[in-house]
């Protein structure tokens, strides 16, 4: 399994993560919004500008993110009882829910062909990443290590899947040093890396 772990440079990052939003400025762009008892999407202009609400409901919708041609968004919406895994156009019409589980499914990004879905998953007992085959609606997982794995995000080509993971927790990312704990008894730290992965390979394990 082709796991690459280390550091990515802010002159780097953005040819691993999609560059849909402040890239393309004649699409409007994803925000969430809080309010004491509910979240919603809205959709702004690139400068935040013009914001209006996407798809209202009364429960939490949250983790927004656009396609990479800016037509559709992608989020995660608990207005069926459980965290699901939604797809709307961005003028608020076409919604559909991609995801139906009893887990914990959340932070989705669509692949940049539009063919394709990586969320994280909580239905293998820990948060790992699984692909949506959005033709077959096939799902499967990518990875299912013990550790947890987060916030999946493509790369231009749609080769490979960026994500953080929690899978050296003792170990920082600067020349092997250790990474001290909690600064009390009841703090534990959680400590994460950068690392890609091709995005058409399966693992059972790390």
């Amino acid at each position: 399994m082709a796991i690459k772990r280390g550091i990515f440079r802010a002159s780097i990052a953005p040819s691993i993560l999609p560059a849909t939003s402040f890239a393309q400025s004649q699409y409007t762009i994803a925000v969430d919004t809080f309010a004491p008892i509910d979240t919603d999407i809205f959709a702004a202009e690139p400068d935040g500008k013009n914001a209006r609400r996407l798809f209202a409901n009364p429960a939490l919708d949250y983790n927004a993110s656009l396609s990479n041609d800016g037509e559709w968004v992608v989020f995660t919406s608990e207005r069926a009882g459980s965290a699901d895994i939604y797809r709307g156009r961005i003028d608020g019409s076409g919604l559909t829910r991609l995801v139906d589980s009893p887990a914990f499914d959340d932070q989705a990004a669509l692949s940049p062909d539009g063919k394709s879905l990586a969320f994280v998953s909580s239905r293998n007992g820990q948060a790992d990443i699984w692909l949506v085959d959005l033709a077959t609606m096939e799902t499967h997982p990518l990875l299912t290590a013990p550790s947890g794995e987060f916030r999946p995000r493509w790369s231009p080509d749609g080769e490979w899947l960026a994500f953080s993971s929690d899978r050296e927790p003792q170990r920082s990312s600067c020349a092997g040093a250790t990474i001290p704990g909690g600064p009390g008894p009841f703090i534990t730290p959680q400590y994460t890396s950068l690392y890609v992965v091709r995005a058409m390979e399966r693992s059972c394990a790390a």
